[in-house]
């Protein structure tokens, strides 16, 4: 079984993440799948996703996004050690982005796995069939 909650530490200090229930999951590849497909589909196929582009993404995403975001993934989000809750009110704006990039990342690495998996030999079949050259 996967673990349910994750710390991830940041410049501004160390947090504890809940993981998101999988019907929060299903929202998030529902309201995500085409930007990260765009995104990964420019990435060298078969390698593990980029961190920096998913932090990227989450930069360009209209505000009201990302509330939605928060409200599916980091509603249950602790400075570590404590009992604090802590939201993008408490946190440095940057850190807040880099926090909803990693913890997409774990909360949907079956789907960042499967790209991974899928576009790699997407790759390898392509090398494969024979040149149709003009």
């Amino acid at each position: 079984m996967s673990e349910t909650v994750k710390s991830f530490t940041l410049k501004s200090g160390a947090y504890n993440v809940v993981r998101a229930s999988a019907v929060a999951q299903d929202e998030l590849l529902s309201l995500l799948t085409q930007p990260l497909v765009q995104r990964l589909s420019a990435a060298a196929p078969g390698k593990p996703v980029d961190e920096d582009v998913i932090f990227f993404m989450f930069l360009a995403m209209p505000h009201a996004a990302k509330v939605k975001i928060d409200e599916l993934m980091l509603d249950r989000v602790f400075k570590k050690g404590t009992q604090q809750q802590v939201t993008l009110a408490d946190a440095d704006v940057m850190d807040w982005n880099r926090l909803r990039a990693r913890a997409l990342i774990w909360n949907l690495e079956g789907f960042f796995t499967f790209w991974a998996d899928a576009s790699a030999r997407d790759a390898a079949s392509q090398a494969q069939a024979p040149s149709t050259g003009t």
